[in-house]
Order: C-alpha cells, then sequence, then structure tokens
C-alpha cells in the first residue's frame, strides 16, 4: 500500500491475535485497514481457529499487500502475540484482540505523539462497544489515566497509570520491546497485565493521550465469550491470580519498585473481588477462590489496603480468616447510606461484624474514612441560568477526615471545570455550584461529572457520578436542560454529564 505524504511516519506493524472470530473478523480487519495513519503491516496470527477465521484472514491477505496470515498450532494468545512482536518489521508495534476495532484516526494520533516525544510507549483512551452504544462504563479506574495528556519518564511520576493494563490502546517502540525482553508469560490466559506493566516499569518516556483510540467490544449474542467476560469460572480465576503473584514475584527484592509493586497488588486484589457474587452461587467456584485469595493474601503480607474502602477490607479480612460463611452473607447484604455509626467522632460501617466477638475483626477494617459508594449520594441537582449546583449526602464525620471536590471532566481533551464548596446546608448535607456559562467546550460533547477526594493521610481516590450514587428520586427528575446547556447520564462519559448547547 502506497503511503499518503500526509501521513508518511515509521512503519506500524499491527498484529491481530485471531482465534474463533469470524463473525467479527472483517469489521476489525476493515477499522485497521481504514486507518488514516497509513504507513502499517497487518500481521494476523490465527491461533488453529476452528470457524472461517483462517480463510478470512486468507481472504485478506490475497487482497492486500501489507497483509500477512501466520496460522499456527493453539497455543494461546500469548504466545500468538509474542510470536507477532517477533515478526514486527515496524518501529513501533501494537497489538489488536481480533473481535474489536480501532477508530478510524486512532494509530494516527498515536503515532504523531510517538514521533512528537519519542516514546516507548504511547498509551490512548478506550471505550466499551457494544450494540447499544459505546460507553466508558465498563472502566472503573482506567479513565483517570487517560484524564489528561502526560509524559512520563518513570512510573513513579503518575503511580496511577498501573490502572491501565491493557496492551490493545497503546503502541510500543519494537526495539525496546526486544532490548528489554518484553513479552508475555506463555499459558497465560491474564498475561496482558504483567506484560504492560513490566513494559511501563521500563518505559523512560510513556506518553499519554485523551484521545479516543480504541473500542473493546463486549458481546451480546450469545456467541462464546471472550476470556474477560468468562471471569466466573475456576480455573479462569486461578488464571487471573497466577498472574497476580507472576508480577508480585517478578518485583521481590526490588527496592526501588515497592511503591509500584504494592499499587499493582492492591488493584489486584481489587479486580479479584469483582467476582464475589459467584461465591454464593457456586460450590466449585467458592472453593477456588478461597483458596487462590488467601494464598494471595498470604503472599502479599502486610499491604496497606485502606484505599480498598471500609467493604472490600472487610470482605478481604473475613477471606483472610478462611469466614465463609460470614463473607457470603457479607456480599449479599445491601449497603444503605444509613448503615453508619459514629464512634469517639469516628464513622464505622454498621453491620454484624462490626465489635462481634465471635468474630473478632479490628474496628479501623470497618472505618469510612472517605466516600465509599453506598454510602454517600447526589441528593439533588438544579441547573438554572446561572448555576448548576449539587447536594452530596454525606455524613459529617467522614467529611471530617477528607477533602471532597467535583468537577467537571471532558475525556476529550482533558479539560476540567472545577465546581465551588458552598458547605454545609443541613444534616449530612453539603452544597457545591458552578457557573454553567463557564464550561466551555463543544456543543454536545459530555461533560462527566466527577467526584475528587484527599484524605488528611493522603489516600487520594476519584469516582464518575452515576446511577449508584444518585438518588431515585433524582434520577427520575433527568435530564435537566438549562439555557447554557443538558445534564444527563451518558454512556459516553460513564457518568452524570452536562453538555453545552
Amino acid at each position: 500500500m502506497t503511503s499518503s505524504p500526509a501521513t508518511q511516519g515509521p512503519l506500524l506493524s499491527i498484529v491481530v491475535l485471531v482465534y474463533n472470530t469470524g463473525c467479527y473478523l472483517r469489521e476489525c480487519f476493515d477499522s485497521l485497514l481504514g486507518q488514516e495513519y497509513r504507513n502499517i503491516e497487518i500481521i494476523a496470527i490465527d491461533d488453529a481457529s476452528t470457524d472461517d477465521s483462517l480463510a478470512i484472514c486468507r481472504e485478506y491477505e490475497a487482497a492486500h499487500p501489507n497483509f500477512r496470515c501466520i496460522s499456527k498450532p493453539n497455543e494461546g494468545g500469548a504466545v500468538a502475540g509474542n510470536l507477532g512482536i517477533g515478526l514486527a518489521c515496524g518501529e513501533y508495534v501494537a497489538l489488536v484482540d481480533s473481535d474489536d476495532l480501532v477508530t478510524p484516526r486512532g494509530y494516527r494520533l498515536l503515532m504523531e505523539e510517538a514521533q512528537r516525544v519519542g516514546a516507548d510507549i504511547v498509551v490512548g483512551r478506550a471505550a466499551r462497544l457494544s450494540e447499544a452504544d459505546t460507553s466508558s462504563a465498563a472502566f472503573l479506574h482506567e479513565p483517570d489515566v487517560w484524564s489528561r495528556r502526560r509524559v512520563l519518564h518513570t512510573v513513579d511520576e503518575f503511580i496511577e497509570l498501573h490502572h491501565d493494563g491493557f496492551y490493545w490502546n497503546k503502541v510500543f517502540r519494537t526495539s525496546f520491546l526486544r532490548e528489554h525482553r518484553l513479552g508475555m508469560v506463555p499459558g497465560l490466559l491474564y498475561a496482558d497485565r504483567p506484560f504492560v506493566h513490566a513494559a511501563y516499569w521500563h518505559s523512560r518516556r510513556t506518553a499519554i493521550i485523551t484521545d479516543l483510540v480504541y473500542l473493546w467490544r463486549v458481546r451480546e449474542d450469545g456467541r462464546a465469550p471472550s476470556i474477560t467476560q468468562n471471569h466466573r469460572q475456576a480455573d479462569n480465576f486461578r488464571d487471573r491470580l497466577r498472574s497476580a503473584r507472576i508480577e508480585w514475584e517478578r518485583h521481590a527484592g526490588v527496592t526501588e519498585s515497592q511503591a509500584w509493586r504494592n499499587a499493582i497488588a492492591v488493584n489486584n486484589l481489587h479486580r479479584a473481588l469483582f467476582t464475589r457474587s459467584a461465591v454464593a452461587a457456586s460450590p466449585s467456584f467458592r472453593a477456588a477462590f478461597m483458596q487462590e485469595m488467601q494464598a494471595l493474601l498470604s503472599l502479599y503480607g502486610d499491604l496497606d489496603l485502606r484505599s480498598l474502602g471500609a467493604r472490600r477490607c472487610l470482605y478481604l479480612e473475613l477471606i483472610r480468616r478462611g469466614e465463609v460463611e460470614a463473607f457470603c452473607f457479607l456480599v449479599g447484604m445491601s449497603v444503605d447510606r444509613d448503615e453508619i455509626v459514629e464512634i469517639g467522632g469516628e464513622c464505622y460501617w454498621k453491620q454484624p461484624f462490626l465489635d462481634n466477638p465471635e468474630i473478632p475483626i479490628a474496628r479501623e477494617v470497618m472505618r469510612l474514612d472517605f466516600p465509599n459508594i453506598g454510602f454517600f449520594q447526589i441528593d439533588d441537582l438544579t441547573l438554572e441560568a446561572a448555576q448548576l449546583s449539587l447536594t452530596l449526602h454525606l455524613h459529617e464525620a467522614v467529611m471530617a477526615r477528607c477533602e471532597v471536590a467535583f468537577e467537571l471532566h471532558c475525556t476529550g481533551d482533558g479539560r476540567s471545570t472545577a465546581f465551588q464548596a458552598l458547605g454545609q446546608v443541613g444534616r449530612h448535607r453539603w452544597q457545591y455550584a458552578l457557573d454553567p456559562g463557564s464550561v466551555g467546550g463543544i456543543a454536545g460533547d459530555p461533560q462527566g461529572l466527577v467526584m475528587r477526594y484527599t484524605t488528611r493521610d493522603g489516600i487520594r481516590g476519584r469516582y464518575r457520578i452515576g446511577p449508584p450514587m444518585l438518588s431515585g428520586a433524582l434520577q427520575s427528575r433527568l435530564p435537566l436542560a438549562g439555557a447554557s446547556g443538558r445534564l444527563e447520564l451518558s454512556a459516553a462519559a460513564g457518568s452524570l454529564a452536562f453538555s453545552v448547547i
């Protein structure tokens, strides 16, 4: 394929990991061949698919001179990815799952930034692709990584980088990967996070852009689910925790990596708890879950888990103690913002294991040091010509332990508009406001409502404000329209969002 002068640049090798995705494959390949960045080669690695995937790969190989197909025995995605990196001829290499899409300008934006700063890695924004819409709601912490443009020289400059452990929304300098012998562990299903985190650790120039570059497909058609959508199976869970152990052991004895290593470990525990609802429902999964989690907690030792919040800290303490029935009971409990008790000027989650002599657990495990989901709520929103205001319901003792701020954040360019804290307006009620006329941006471009908090001892966090944080009465009043904009729940923002008219 001849390169256009406007998009000429270093060759980019795009490695596509193919296994039984024939129904999505043409859409994926067409998104790559239609890139604004034209100086590309596509290497499709078929891992012994049993559907028509290989035939489709051969069809594209015959039609496009910059497309080649490699067929190999079934050894898993990690081996296929490593093979593709080894075969890459480009100065940069990208990895793509064959049921996903890359936005038309995705690789142009990533490669322009790579050339501009001489990056080892460039990271772009991703969104979930479903039949209904494109949404960032499926991502929990990752949007904070993509919230503004950055260039990092070490991971210590932005420790939150670990939240993005995907390989597919990036380009890597090929010589950088080869110099540090970076690849995925053969046979490991969840091989992306150890690979990406190791690459971040070694990188001396990691660039982050806020532009949307990648669409991760959530399959909703009844066909075989992807690895990440099949996480409740016991063997799958064991593989996930094996990945976590590999990451922990990789940096053993490296003193300067301790903060990075600990942050990844805490996040791995958080991610492992996503499967907690399956524990009560499946005895076989329950046995695997408890065994693997106890082994991981023992390996990690004395980690500071407070950033996970009271509910998850208590889950992990019950797992550590082997209190299976208590854990299952707690997982089944609904959480209410009024289930708080104040003792000695501090707030605690009021549930059966607080000060329980039969299962003695230290109170601090259940202490609410910052806004925990389920224990705070946005009670009211008003949108008038001169003011957009919100009312936060949060216990005074929790507010006394931390600073809470709100902002409207635009994922497109990283711009933020901060609310002014107006103070307490009632029992457990705090008001924040901004002038909607001060919110810039492109008409119709949603800017998500974000809460940020920082505790007195340095724990920081961020929530996108969505339905779990909004009162039912408030949700029934949405959307709100005013002279300067519209406030509504937005899939694109993954939260409640304001759009300038």
